[in-house]
């Protein structure tokens, strides 16, 4: 009786467990793509969704070969890993394309079982497929966008730091860096100093937040030569809105930029231009009218003579403003002016030697200290130019109170090389001149020998060659002069 008993609880269970064992089966047809295939790969069993995706129907495909649906895709090797991973009794795990019927191809995500028999040799296999073949098209047409913008853009991305984690083929090339020396690298790597700190605050500020930030960019390039790119940063954000990564996709705008700055700088010129025929022609002009309109109507010969004496001092003034007007005209357009690697110790001992002995007589301390930055590659003759206008200038306008202390030095500020000519004279009301203090033919403090020509020609060279000049003066204290140059010289 309790064997009977025992029968049928044995009976009960194994009866469910075929109702569970079947519930699966459904569920699985219903949610996955089955086949069964022998030993040899032979289908014994394909469900209604293999079917659909293959567009076959279920009498076409049993006891045929699982290569009726072989795309081609594959290479061999991929399918003898495949068949040497299952047959050792191993569950395998990957990606296939497959072809229809109707010739068209679709992917499935695919899990092959083994079943094992009392040898634990497969005597069958299980093929369970999830149709992928919309997100395989999705990688696909990600795959063609990435493709086409590292054939046209210059691409990197890197983590929140900052640190390169990606670069393609254009970034290597305009910034002369391999991939090796990028990856890993900060982004500092290619910064060119010609930003201040506040423009990559305002940057890292943008998209910190999660922003997308555009703008224009200087760079530098392993060789040291400068490049422009016009660039979009685009945070990556995490589920909790919070950057992870960062994409900077770029456009090469050297040529655009040097261009823009080109013609910015031919616009000043001719404002510069306009302003000195203005300011600086008038004057002589309206008195040599005025001048010959009276010898006009003068009626003595002495009267005539006197008058047309007078004329000789406007057509000098005429004279010498053109000649300054032509030579500064030639230094903004001498742009390839030679360069030498200069020490600025040998300039300002030349420029002390072509100083005339009478200046450097009295009782006048000149000094220079250059250990900072001892060259220099830029052209002799404009530098020379430099020393000699901005020591000449402060040894005419010294202070009779006091013994002359002139200093002339070099720094480094912001990695550009700065020239700096200091004394201790009788100072400038900057409050009133410091405006005009680099024009033409401006003088201030009434010194028979001034013509108002040494610091409008120094700046005018200086910004010809991409630098910036300029003053702090105070009332008989003293004056400095400031040159910083770009930073590859």
């Amino acid at each position: 009786m309790e064997q009977q008993s025992n029968k049928i609880q044995l009976f009960q269970y194994l009866e469910q467990v075929f109702s569970d064992l079947e519930q699966q089966k459904i569920a699985l047809d219903e949610s996955a793509i089955v086949a069964i295939t022998d030993i040899k790969g032979d289908i014994t069993y394909v469900n209604k969704k293999f079917c659909e995706i293959s567009k076959y129907s279920e009498s076409e495909l049993l006891g045929q070969n699982h290569r009726i649906i072989n795309s081609g895709y594959h290479k061999p090797e991929f399918f003898k890993e495949l068949w040497q991973t299952i047959g050792s009794g191993k569950v395998w795990r990957g990606e296939i394309k497959n072809k229809a019927k109707d010739g068209s191809y679709y992917w499935v995500s695919t899990t092959i079982v083994p079943y094992l028999n009392e040898k634990g040799k497969p005597y069958q296999f299980a093929a369970i497929r999830f149709d992928i073949t919309g997100q395989k098209a999705g990688e696909e047409a990600l795959k063609q966008q990435k493709m086409a913008l590292d054939e046209s853009a210059i691409v990197a991305i890197t983590d929140i730091k900052g640190d390169i984690t990606y670069v393609n083929d254009k970034f290597c090339e305009i910034s002369k860096y391999s991939k090796e020396e990028l990856i890993g690298k900060n982004h500092r790597i290619i910064n060119s100093g010609y930003h201040p700190p506040e423009f990559f605050k305002e940057l890292w500020q943008t998209i910190g937040s999660g922003k997308v930030w555009r703008g224009d960019i200087k760079n530098k390039a392993k060789d040291g030569s400068y490049y422009w790119v016009s660039t979009t940063l685009v945070p990556y954000l995490n589920e909790k809105g919070k950057p992870y990564q960062f994409v900077a996709i770029r456009f090469d705008v050297t040529k655009q930029k040097l261009l823009e700055i080109d013609l910015k700088g031919r616009s000043q010129q001719l404002e510069d231009f306009c302003f000195i025929v203005s300011h600086n022609l008038r004057a002589p002009l309206s008195n040599l009218l005025l001048l010959s309109s009276m010898i006009e109507q003068s009626t003595t010969f002495e009267e005539q003579k006197m008058l047309a004496d007078k004329l000789s001092k406007p057509v000098n003034i005429l004279n010498e403003t053109f000649n300054e007007l032509v030579e500064s005209l030639q230094v903004r357009q001498d742009v390839d002016i030679e360069k030498e690697h200069l020490k600025f110790k040998d300039c300002f001992d030349k420029t002390k030697e072509l100083l005339c002995a009478g200046m450097l007589e009295g009782d006048i301390d000149i000094t220079c200290d250059f250990s900072e930055a001892p060259e220099i590659l830029y052209p002799k003759k404009y530098l020379l130019s430099y020393m000699h206008n901005l020591i000449s200038n402060s040894i005419k306008y010294r202070s009779n109170d006091r013994k002359l202390i002139i200093k002339v030095k070099t720094l480094v500020k912001n990695s550009a090389t700065v020239l700096t000519v200091s004394d201790n004279g009788i100072g400038i009301d900057m409050k009133n001149n410091g405006s005009k203090l680099f024009g033409l033919r401006k003088t201030f403090h009434g010194n028979k020998d001034a013509k108002g020509f040494g610091l409008f020609i120094t700046r005018t060279q200086v910004e010809a060659m991409g630098g910036i000049i300029s003053a702090e003066s105070q009332l008989d204290v003293g004056t400095t002069f400031s040159i910083q140059f770009t930073k590859n010289n």
